[in-house]
C-alpha cells in the first residue's frame, strides 16, 4: 500500500513535507525617537477570523501607544508631556496579485498629562473618540515597491500620515526615500528621510528609516523609527 494511501482519514498528504498554513494574524511594533527629546513604542496587532491574510476579507485591529516628550512653552518654560492611548477598529482588507489595501473604523481612547500646565496647549487631558485609518502596499514591479499609511481621530483631530517608495535591493528587501507627517490640535510636524524594508528572519520582519523632520512647537531635528513584524 502506497503512503499516500493512507491520508484517507486525515486528508493530509504523507509522503511529503507538510504544507504551511496561510497567517491569519500579525503583530506590528514600532519604536520612534527623535534629536527634541520625544519617544514613542506602538503596537499593532491585526486579525482576518473569517479568510487568511493572503486572501480578501473581514478585520479585527487592535492598537496601543505610549510616549513621552517635551517642549518649550512661552509661557511656563519647559514642560514635560506623556501619552498613553489604546484603539480597536474593524475594517476590510482586498488582495491583489501584487497589491493590499485595507481601511479601518472604530473608537480609541487617549490620555495626555502635561507639566507644569501649559494654557496654550489644548492636545490634554482624556479623551474618546473616532479613529479612521487606511493602508496600503504596493509593488508595481518586481523591482518597486510604493507602501502608505495614513489615520485619523477625532480626539484632538490628531493625525498620521507615511509614504515610502522603495527599489529593490535584494529579494524583497526594499530602500529608497520616505516622507510623513503628524500632528494635532496644538503641534504639526513634517518628516523627509529614507527607509530599509523588508529586512526578514524566519517570521520576523524588520524596518528602519531615518531623516529630518520640522515641527512648528520645536524646530528641526532628526528622527528615527525601527519596524518590526511578526506573522502567525
Amino acid at each position: 500500500m502506497s503512503a499516500r494511501a493512507a491520508d484517507w482519514y486525515t486528508g493530509v498528504p504523507t509522503d511529503g513535507p507538510p504544507i504551511p498554513k496561510a497567517p491569519r494574524a500579525t503583530l506590528d511594533i514600532a519604536l520612534d525617537g527623535t534629536s527634541q527629546a520625544a519617544y514613542s513604542a506602538a503596537i499593532i496587532g491585526t486579525i482576518a477570523p473569517f479568510t487568511p491574510l493572503d486572501r480578501s476579507g473581514f478585520r479585527v485591529r487592535g492598537s496601543g501607544i505610549v510616549g513621552t516628550y517635551t517642549y518649550e512653552s512661552t509661557d511656563v518654560g519647559k514642560v514635560n508631556g506623556n501619552l498613553t492611548g489604546g484603539a480597536l477598529l474593524m475594517g476590510y482588507e482586498w488582495v491583489f496579485k501584487r497589491a493590499t489595501v485595507s481601511v479601518y473604523l472604530g473608537g480609541e481612547m487617549v490620555n495626555t498629562t502635561i507639566s507644569p500646565n501649559d494654557p496654550n496647549n489644548q492636545a490634554k487631558g482624556t479623551s474618546v473618540g473616532i479613529k479612521v485609518a487606511t493602508d496600503f502596499y504596493v509593488t508595481p514591479t518586481k523591482e518597486t515597491m510604493i507602501a502608505g499609511v495614513f489615520s485619523y481621530s477625532s480626539n484632538f483631530s490628531s493625525y498620521y500620515g507615511r509614504l515610502k517608495f522603495g527599489m529593490a535591493f535584494a529579494d524583497r528587501i526594499y530602500v529608497g526615500p520616505e516622507v510623513g507627517m503628524l500632528g494635532d490640535n496644538f503641534f504639526q510636524q513634517w518628516r523627509v528621510g529614507g527607509h530599509v524594508t523588508g529586512i526578514r528572519f524566519g517570521m520576523l520582519q524588520f524596518g528602519a528609516a531615518m531623516g529630518f523632520l520640522n515641527d512648528r512647537v520645536r524646530g528641526g531635528g532628526l528622527y528615527g523609527t525601527v519596524d518590526t513584524r511578526v506573522t502567525f
